[in-house]
């Protein structure tokens, strides 16, 4: 059996009239790697890295979950 790496669950609450969303997001281990010249900079980096890495998979998920 697979585990879904984006589990949504979707309901109408009905007293404020708007849909409510609850989604877990399981993730594999996942390793990124730059080259900087100033260490100061890879915190950034590698934020934006993970960042990126993350919006793709939720992105590609939730048309899957929400189509």
């Amino acid at each position: 059996m697979t585990k879904q790496m984006l589990d949504i669950s979707t309901t109408k609450n009905k007293e404020l009239g708007l849909w409510e969303i609850t989604a877990t997001l399981t993730l594999p281990p996942i390793t990124v790697t730059r080259l900087k010249k100033d260490k100061s900079d890879a915190e950034y980096e590698l934020r934006n890295a993970f960042r990126e890495i993350v919006e793709e998979i939720v992105e590609k998920h939730c048309e899957e979950e929400l189509s």
